[in-house]
């Protein structure tokens, strides 16, 4: 996958491989929402992206943040700066993002967080205003129903978005899906609590889906509900 090269997951539902991460879009009737925004400098591949599904800049209405983590968040203000455009995110991880809060170092090694601490004064996510402080259950107006599935544990504010209509979830960082072949619980080094992640994971099991969308990995198409019930069983035996 190129970068700024979308993919088709599913009807109305694309990813675009922006820095650092994938971008997914939900493209409705005239209206396009974002989830996650890659890492700063991400704006131009991401317009590019969406210009070749025919979709316009104008029709950008709204970004939805997974979590704070720059490669995440960091290219959100290059999107909506200076346009009316909403930003969305989770009312724990919302207070990093609009700097109610100093944003923690995702590295959860003392050593590694030492290390990387004048990198990620860099590459954070510049300060945003955040339009809408999300909480479990809630559901994003939409021309197909939007929902936010509160995953806490790679970050205290880490969000899931379920789309029950397209039978996908977007995990953001809360699972793994390494060389295509199976799913593993999210990288421990930047996972804030893995037990707790563990949970939310179980919790995705409520709900019907059959596709997996990542931010570091391709999709997962098919089954993918019955592989995480497999791979939940696995690390808990």
């Amino acid at each position: 996958m190129k970068l700024g090269n979308p993919i088709r997951v599913v009807r109305g539902v694309f990813q675009i491989r922006a820095l650092g991460s994938r971008v997914t879009a939900l493209i409705g009737d005239g209206r396009t929402l974002l989830i996650d925004a890659g890492m700063k400098g991400s704006a131009g591949l991401i317009h590019s992206g969406l210009d070749e599904l025919g979709v316009s800049a104008e029709s950008l209405s709204g970004v939805i943040v997974t979590h704070y983590h720059p490669d995440h968040a960091g290219g959100v203000q290059e999107l909506v700066y200076e346009k009316d455009i909403p930003v969305m995110a989770h009312r724990l991880d919302s207070q990093f993002l609009k700097g109610a809060e100093e944003q923690p170092n995702p590295f959860q090694r003392r050593l590694m967080a030492r290390l990387t601490a004048p990198l990620m004064e860099k590459v954070n996510a510049p300060l945003t205003p955040i339009h809408t402080e999300l909480e479990d259950g809630d559901v994003i107006p939409f021309d197909y129903p939007v929902q936010i599935v509160h995953t806490p544990g790679h970050t205290p504010g880490s969000i899931t978005i379920y789309l029950p209509d397209r039978k996908v979830v977007i995990i953001g960082d809360a699972l793994q899906y390494r060389l295509g072949r199976k799913l593993t619980p999210p990288a421990a080094a930047v996972t804030q609590d893995p037990e707790q992640a563990m949970e939310s994971l179980r919790k995705l099991l409520r709900l019907d889906f059959h596709t997996i969308c990542f931010s570091h990995f391709p999709p997962f198409h098919g089954g993918a509900r019955a592989a995480l019930r497999q791979m939940l069983d696995t690390y808990t035996l």
